[in-house]
C-alpha cells in the first residue's frame, strides 16, 4: 500500500508541475497576438547614445519577433523632450490622434493617465512582469500601486570635476563651500566655476537632503523654506558669475576643460564620452546642504501604452515585453550612462570614463538614503514649468 501512495504521490506531483507550467505559459508568456497584422506607433527622444539604435532595433524586430506575431512597429523621433512634450500636450487637449506607445519619464506617463489617454497596464503587465524589474523603478513608474508606464532606465546625477582644473576636493565638500569656492574662482579667473544641467532633478535631490519634499512650484510662488534656501544659494552665485546657465553640453566642456566642475546627469557624460580625457576627470562626492544627509535620487524613463483598440494594444504590449526583457533591456542600455531596470548593466565600454561612472554612480548609491517618488502628474506639470523659469533666471543672471 505504501509503494501505492508513494507512486501516486509522485504522479501527482508531476501532474502539478506540468500543470504549473502550462499554467505560466498561458497565463504570463502566450504572446498577445492580434487577431490581423497590426500596425503601431511609437515615439520617443533621440539625443543620446542608447535612443541612437531604436529604430534599427524596432526594425530588426518587425523583421523577426513581430513579423511572427503580424506586428509592425513605426518610430518617430523627437530632438528633446520638450519638442515631445509640446506635441503630447497638443493631442492631448485638442483630442487628437496619439501614437500606440510613447517613450517619456514616468511622471509625464502619470500626466497621460490623469488625462484619461492611457491603456491598462495592468491588463498586460501583472505583478509577474513586473517582478522582473528594478523594485524602485517600478515604484516610480506607478500611481497608487498601479503602473502607468513599464520601467526601461534611470539616470542620476554625478559631480564632475576636471582634476588639472581644480582637485581640492575638501574645498568643494558641500554645496555652500562649493557656491563659496565658485564666487572666489570667479573674482580670479573670469568664468565661470560649475554649472547644473538637470534643475528639477538637483532640487528634488536637495530637498530629500533636508528630508523634506519638492514640491517643483515657481521660487517666486514656493513657501517651501528648503526650496527657497537653496534657490538664494544658486540664485547669489549666479549673480556673482561663479555659477554659469548650464545645459546638456556641461559634461562635454568639463572633458574638455572649458568649465572645472559640474553637476550633470550620467547620461550626459557618456553622450560627450568621445570629447572627455578620463585621465583629467574625477567624480566628486556629490555636494550636500551643509545640514542635510546625503541623498540618491533616480529619474526614471517608461515605455507607456494608450488607449485603443485590442489589436493595437495587444501589438504594443507585445513589443513593449520583448523590448523590455532582460536580455534586451541589458543590451539596448549598453554603455550609455543610463541604469537598466532588468537585466544588469555592461561592465566594459570602449570609453575609459565608463568604468569611473560606474563607481561614482555606486559610491553615491551606497553613502546615500535612497528617494523613490511615485510618478505624479502634478510633479510632471510643476517641474517642466520650473525648469523653464529657472532657466531663463540663470541666463538672465549670466
Amino acid at each position: 500500500m505504501s509503494k501505492i501512495k508513494y507512486t501516486l504521490g509522485i504522479f501527482l506531483a508531476v501532474v502539478l508541475v506540468i500543470a504549473g507550467a502550462v499554467y505560466i505559459y498561458f497565463a504570463h508568456y502566450a504572446p498577445l497576438k492580434p487577431d490581423a497584422d497590426t500596425e503601431v506607433t511609437v515615439w520617443y527622444v533621440n539625443n543620446d547614445t542608447m535612443w541612437q539604435s531604436f529604430a534599427g532595433l524596432a526594425d530588426n524586430y518587425n523583421k523577426g519577433e513581430g513579423a511572427k506575431f503580424g506586428v509592425t512597429v513605426k518610430t518617430k523621433a523627437f530632438a528633446s523632450k520638450t519638442e515631445l512634450y509640446k506635441q503630447l500636450d497638443k493631442a492631448i487637449d485638442e483630442k487628437g490622434s496619439l501614437p500606440d506607445m510613447v517613450v517619456c519619464d514616468t511622471d509625464y506617463a502619470a500626466y497621460m493617465a490623469k488625462n484619461g489617454v492611457l491603456a491598462d497596464l495592468s491588463a498586460y503587465f501583472g505583478n509577474w512582469e513586473a517582478s522582473e524589474f528594478n523594485a524602485e523603478m517600478t515604484e516610480a513608474a506607478s500611481v497608487d500601486g498601479s503602473l502607468v508606464a513599464v520601467p526601461i532606465a534611470a539616470q542620476a546625477d554625478v559631480f564632475m570635476v576636471n582634476i588639472k582644473l581644480f582637485s581640492d576636493f575638501s574645498a568643494i565638500s558641500n554645496f555652500e563651500k562649493l557656491c563659496s569656492v565658485a564666487d572666489e574662482y570667479y573674482s580670479r579667473n573670469g568664468g565661470s566655476f560649475f554649472t547644473i544641467t538637470d534643475y528639477s532633478l538637483f532640487f528634488r535631490t536637495a530637498a530629500s537632503q533636508f528630508k523634506d519634499e519638492f514640491d517643483a512650484e515657481s521660487p517666486y510662488e514656493t513657501s517651501n523654506k528648503n526650496c527657497k534656501y537653496i534657490y538664494k544659494l544658486l540664485a547669489e552665485t549666479a549673480y556673482n558669475r561663479g555659477f554659469g546657465a548650464g545645459d546638456e553640453g556641461a559634461a562635454k566642456q568639463v572633458g574638455e576643460g572649458k568649465l572645472p566642475c559640474a553637476i550633470v546627469s550620467s547620461v550626459d557624460v557618456m553622450r560627450y564620452a568621445y570629447a572627455i580625457d578620463a585621465d583629467a576627470i574625477d567624480f566628486a562626492a556629490y555636494p550636500c546642504m551643509k545640514d542635510g544627509t546625503p541623498a540618491y535620487v533616480e529619474k526614471v524613463t517608461g515605455i507607456t501604452m494608450t488607449k485603443s483598440d485590442t489589436n493595437s494594444e495587444r501589438a504594443s504590449a507585445l513589443f513593449i515585453k520583448w523590448f523590455t526583457s532582460n536580455e534586451n533591456n541589458s543590451a539596448f542600455v549598453g554603455d550609455s550612462g543610463y541604469i537598466p531596470a532588468a537585466g544588469a548593466a555592461v561592465s566594459i565600454s570602449d570609453f575609459d570614463i565608463y568604468s569611473e561612472l560606474q563607481t561614482a554612480i555606486a559610491e553615491r548609491r551606497n553613502k546615500s538614503e535612497r528617494y523613490t517618488f511615485a510618478a505624479s502628474a502634478e510633479y510632471s506639470v510643476n517641474s517642466r514649468n520650473f525648469d523653464e523659469i529657472l532657466n531663463t533666471i540663470m541666463n538672465s543672471l549670466n
